[in-house]
């Protein structure tokens, strides 16, 4: 029964849906420490496939079906593999860590020599040319083909994040930081800038931040979709929760928010166009964009106006200042009266409609037309004669 029902689950891997239900009860409020930790443990667990379904949610890549993710995570499996075979011929000393870190100005760190020969085997692995070539603005799935049959191909951000992968089949990820650098990130360790792109120690300087590794999250939620994959329309709502994420994640709280913001405006104009005004107004609201609040209820007024519910348009227009709206629904109004007794031929059947009349020269007087509210005077003045 339990394979059957997995026939028809969205998930090509239980550890999925233990991310989704994470991600899906991440709120921009939470505590951010209890958030990395959590998100920590299943960076730790899994990050490859962690990454690959926030891909798949938030990014919306139309090739990442079940399938090709069951692939993916097969081709994972011969990766690692890979990776060992590899390291079996490929052995460091600590004399060589030591060198190469000397010809970058470094000190080999004390006490992490076990680590830090792990990274350079790493870097030896995925050094571009052997089993890794750098592309810019990647989707990670580039870098999940069959290592057999294709070369890996990823950005920054990615190759970043399979490091991160690999030494987690080893060690505690904590140990590890990102650096941001203007429109780059590069792996840190222990004072050591790695430069996964070119799998080589760097000593960057100049404007950046070092932060926690699991700033790599916020980091691929934000980053720039891949222009040569095929996107498949992502829910407004999707949106706004792949922002709230990066925020709640993330400490660069100034960069998120601008994300954020964009994010509850998308929400807003999506709303907008299907006329729900009220989650329109809400989403804006949230944004903080005064304008776009304004241009909901502009535009809420307007469909009020076209659809004959004009006490709410005039309503509207006149909280918004809009007095030539204001005066063209009032206008509306009084046609609309006006229509009701364009039949009325004689005094008897004037009186019918008294209030109706005394309703357009409320409505005349309010419009400033001094034309029509003479009219509709003499017309009330032969009705009490």
């Amino acid at each position: 029964m339990f394979n059957f029902l997995r026939i028809f689950s969205p998930y090509a891997d239980p550890f999925e849906e233990k991310v989704d239900r994470f991600f899906c009860g991440v709120k921009s409020s939470d505590n951010i420490q209890k958030i990395r930790k959590n998100l920590l443990a299943l960076m730790q667990e899994n990050l490859l496939i962690l990454n690959v379904w926030l891909e798949k949610k938030y990014k919306g890549y139309k090739y990442l079906t079940k399938g090709m993710r069951k692939k993916m995570y097969g081709n994972e499996r011969k990766m690692i593999a890979k990776f060992q075979e590899y390291s079996l011929g490929h052995a460091f000393s600590i004399k060589d860590v030591r060198a190469l870190l000397a010809a970058q100005g470094l000190i080999f760190p004390g006490g992490a020599d076990t680590q830090l020969l792990y990274l350079t085997q790493i870097m030896s692995f995925l050094a571009p040319g052997k089993f890794y070539r750098y592309i810019k603005t990647a989707s990670f799935g580039k870098l999940l083909c069959d290592p057999d049959k294709s070369m890996m191909e990823g950005d920054c951000n990615q190759i970043v994040t399979l490091y991160i992968y690999l030494f987690s089949l080893k060690f505690r990820i904590e140990n590890l930081q990102i650096k941001l650098l203007p429109e780059h990130v590069c792996l840190h360790f222990r004072g050591i800038d790695i430069e996964a792109t070119n799998g080589s120690f760097q000593k960057y300087s100049g404007e950046c931040q070092v932060l926690p590794v699991t700033e790599i999250i916020s980091t691929n939620l934000l980053d720039l979709a891949d222009f040569r994959e095929e996107i498949q329309s992502i829910a407004p709502r999707d949106m706004v929760k792949s922002a709230q994420l990066a925020y709640a994640i993330s400490s660069l709280r100034s960069v998120v928010e601008h994300n954020l913001g964009a994010a509850y405006q998308n929400l807003a104009v999506s709303a907008m166009k299907v006329f729900n005004f009220e989650t329109a107004k809400f989403y804006a609201e949230k944004s903080g964009n005064k304008a776009l609040l304004r241009s909901v209820r502009h535009n809420e007024a307007v469909y009020f106006y076209e659809h004959k519910n004009l006490d709410k348009a005039v309503g509207i227009f006149s909280t918004l200042g809009e007095e030539d709206m204001v005066k063209a629904c009032l206008q509306k109004q009084y046609n609309n009266f006006a229509n009701e007794v364009s039949g009325v031929k004689t005094i008897e059947q004037a009186r019918k409609y008294k209030s109706t009349y005394r309703k357009m020269l409320e409505l005349a007087g309010r419009i400033g037309n001094q034309k029509l509210s003479d009219n509709v005077q003499e017309i009330l003045k032969k009705i009490n004669i």
